[in-house]
């Protein structure tokens, strides 16, 4: 059961994710902007993040960062959900600590924003 909720919680961010990536992909001009965009946004949620690297091996900003960051908190959920949490620590932050609540607020706060923003701009470029 554990195996789904982690397949359904990935989902789910990656659905919420898609409304932010609709919303960039409305505002900029020319469609070989999206990749530039994309990747400024991106690059430092994934590669600043527990994904790679022990949050704990990081310098302290970045550390902190990588804590708060909603995909450490989706990898984190991922991890206990598939049951692969090995033995490594887990900071003492909110998000690590509660990563499944933290994804499904998360998610559903970036659907709440991005969904109506993203539809309300789509109608102002397509009424032009």
């Amino acid at each position: 059961m554990s195996f789904l909720a982690g397949v359904g919680i990935l989902l789910l961010f990656s659905y919420a994710f898609s409304w932010v990536m609709t919303l960039i992909g409305i505002v900029v001009r020319t469609p070989e902007v999206i990749n530039n965009a994309s990747f400024m946004v991106l690059f430092p949620l994934t590669f600043i993040s527990n994904a790679f690297v022990q949050a704990s091996n990081l310098p302290r900003p970045l550390e902190v960062f990588a804590n708060w960051n909603p995909v450490s908190a989706l990898v984190q959920a991922a991890r206990e959900l598939f049951g692969n949490t090995g033995t490594a620590p887990v900071a003492d932050t909110f998000p690590m600590q509660n990563p499944v609540l933290t994804v499904l607020v998360g998610s559903a706060l970036m659907l709440a924003v991005f969904i109506p923003v993203a539809v309300a701009r789509f109608r102002q470029a397509s009424s032009r």
